[in-house]
C-alpha cells in the first residue's frame, strides 16, 4: 500500500513513513485505508474474484451504507488492486 500511496500522489516518494505517522489511516481517522479490515480480514474469497471486494467496500462507503465501519466524509474514495 505504501508504494501505491506514493504513486498516486498521495505523498512524494521516500516519505510514506512521514505520512502515515502524521495520519490515522483507522476507518475513523484523517485518512482512511482499508476500511473494511483489508484482506488481513477478508481473505481471498473462492473464484479468485478478491480484487472486486474492494470496489464493493468503496461503493459501501460512498453510498453511506458501511454500518458501523463508516467513515465520516464519503464523497470520493480510491480503489487500488
Amino acid at each position: 500500500m505504501a508504494v501505491c500511496l506514493e504513486d498516486a500522489g498521495f505523498c512524494k516518494k521516500g516519505k510514506i513513513g512521514e505520512f502515515y505517522a502524521s495520519h490515522d489511516t483507522t476507518y475513523k481517522g484523517s485518512f482512511p485505508i482499508n476500511t473494511d479490515g483489508g484482506q488481513i480480514s477478508a481473505g481471498q474469497p473462492v473464484g479468485g474474484a478478491g480484487g472486486f471486494r474492494h470496489v464493493v467496500e468503496a461503493t459501501r462507503q460512498v453510498m453511506g451504507r458501511a454500518g458501523p465501519r463508516q467513515v465520516a466524509k464519503h464523497d470520493l474514495c480510491a480503489v487500488n488492486g
